[in-house]
Formats: C-alpha cells, sequence, structure tokens
C-alpha cells in the first residue's frame, strides 16, 4: 500500500580517532534490520542514518555502538510531572517521552509524580519532553538544579536541624523494632 516509513537523524558518537573507527561504527550500524543507509563523518564525529523507526530504535544504536567500544553522549533529567492519579496515567507519560526521538529511556513514578528521563541532547530538547506530556494532557517541568544535583549524590544538608530528643525518640523507636 505505502513505502515503509523513513527517519533520519545525526547520532553524536564519541570515541572516534580514524577512519577505521568510523568504519567500524558504519558496519555496526549499517547491519541492523531497518537501517537502510548510514554514513559516518568522522570530523563531526556524527554518524547519519536513514531507518525505519518501526524495525529499529534509538536503543539499538546505542547497544551496536556501544559493543564495539564507542558511545552516545546522554544526559539525565528528572521532570515534575503534574496531573498523574493513576498508573495508566504514569503509562502514558512514559510512552509521551519515549516516543520521542532522543529519549533512550524514561522511567515514571507515579508515588513521586516524577519521570526520569536519560536523552541525547543533540536530538531532543526540554522544551520537546515537556510538549510531549502536555499533549499527552498532563504538566512537566524540571526539577531544579539543587533538587536534581542532590539525586547525584551530592550530599545536602537538611533544610531543618534534627533536635537531640527527636534524634533519642528515633533511636529509641528504632531500637524497639
Amino acid at each position: 500500500m505505502g513505502t515503509p516509513s523513513s527517519t533520519e537523524i545525526s547520532l553524536p558518537i564519541l570515541g572516534m580517532n580514524c577512519t577505521g573507527c568510523a568504519s567500524n561504527v558504519e558496519r555496526a550500524i549499517g547491519t541492523l534490520p531497518g537501517v537502510s543507509a548510514v554514513k559516518v563523518d568522522l570530523k563531526a564525529n556524527t554518524a547519519n542514518i536513514s531507518f525505519d523507526p518501526l524495525k529499529v530504535d534509538l536503543v539499538e544504536f546505542q547497544y551496536a555502538i556501544t559493543q564495539i567500544g564507542y558511545e552516545i553522549p546522554s544526559e539525565e533529567i528528572t521532570l515534575s510531572i503534574e496531573g498523574m492519579s493513576c498508573v495508566s496515567c504514569s503509562s502514558h507519560v512514559g510512552s509521551a517521552l519515549s516516543d520521542l526521538t532522543g529519549v533512550l529511556q524514561a522511567t515514571v513514578n507515579l508515588d513521586k509524580a516524577t519521570a526520569k528521563v536519560t536523552y541525547v541532547p543533540q536530538l531532543v530538547t526540554l522544551d520537546q519532553m515537556e510538549q510531549a506530556v502536555a499533549q499527552a494532557g498532563y504538566g512537566a517541568k524540571a526539577q531544579a538544579a539543587a533538587e536534581s544535583a542532590g539525586s547525584h549524590g551530592s550530599p545536602q544538608a537538611p533544610e531543618t536541624p534534627v533536635s537531640p530528643s527527636a534524634e533519642k525518640l528515633t533511636w529509641r523507636f528504632k531500637s524497639l523494632l
């Protein structure tokens, strides 16, 4: 009936330093099902790929590239999500984010009303993520830098100091368990 859908992306690749590296990346990506063309630009450190998104996705590109010793630069962000009230809501938010080209993984936590997104910043922006969540019927906003710094293991001082009597009460309670 119709021709297969084709998508083109320019995927950043880290770790290439010679034409042999570029050939290895081309070969690894080119053997994936659904890839119709791949051309690596060594100077720009990118792989220009034409593919059928119904047969192959960004996660498979990432896997193929890391298996041969290179990587796709990615970042992680936590979004505060507004309006979720059930598992179905979190599923809609997760799908909206995962469907964006450039999102490697989206994990939605209904209890915390957050979505943790691993993405390729050269392919998708925060605005696009927020718009996708809005189109699904919810609100999304990046958490403040201070909040995300805490999630990366940076120690933060508690906002309110704990009184010595509260510490004793906590200790006594724990010793009863």
